[in-house]
């Protein structure tokens, strides 16, 4: 089994860079990945990575800061940079989240792309989706959804009200039928998805944002 350790405090491997990170490895890896905007990055964001990691037995997960998320408006978006430092400076205690400018450095917009490039890049890793309950509601609006829902696995992590609202959506019956009862079986490159039912954090970036206006 190659399950990640305990949470540890090792700043020099929290932030490897994809390039030195993902081709290099002797033998598969169990990766989850997460996209946003993280304007700012938050606990919330670490509580849905961590129930993700639990339930998937990941090894890693990759936090992909977004450049400009397409469905927000750049009104009130932190610099890049400022954005990239903040969610690496929250993810720093934990060894096995890392950080990546990968969508910046790749001038890459739209999830798809990103996952596309991913898949092609990393070879040994079993690559998996997580997002938020709140995003599976406005997931048929991405670009090429239906895509994504089949190139990986994706896990749905519970947000605070978000639940019944998310499982009811149109992004829910657009996967419908790939539904797995156990994250940790979801197979690279077969598609389905998994709900993760566990508390919630009610942290969010704009809650977050509207405090220090």
């Amino acid at each position: 089994m190659l399950c990640a350790g305990p949470d540890r405090h090792v700043p020099d491997k929290a932030n490897t860079t994809l390039s030195a990170a993902c081709p290099t490895y002797p033998y598969r890896r169990r990766i989850g990945l997460i996209g946003g905007s993280f304007n700012p990055a938050h606990k919330g964001h670490v509580h849905i990575t961590r129930q993700a990691r639990q339930a998937a037995r990941l090894d890693e997960v990759w936090w992909l800061v977004s450049p400009q998320n397409p469905l927000k408006s750049a009104q009130g978006m932190a610099p890049f940079v400022q954005r990239l430092t903040n969610a690496r400076d929250v993810a720093q205690p934990y060894n096995w989240i890392k950080v990546l400018d990968f969508e910046q450095k790749k001038a890459l917009q739209f999830t798809a792309d990103s996952l596309s490039l991913l898949v092609k890049k990393c070879p040994r890793a079993d690559l998996i989706w997580i997002m938020g309950a709140d995003n599976l509601i406005q997931f048929p609006q991405w670009k090429r959804a239906y895509f994504i829902s089949r190139l990986l696995p994706i896990i749905v992590v519970n947000r605070p009200h978000y639940q019944f609202q998310a499982l009811a959506s149109a992004g829910a019956a657009l996967m419908s039928g790939h539904r797995k009862r156990l994250a940790r079986n979801l197979k690279r490159n077969r598609g389905g998805w998994a709900f993760i039912h566990s508390t919630s954090d009610p942290a969010s970036s704009t809650a977050i944002r509207g405090r220090t206006a």
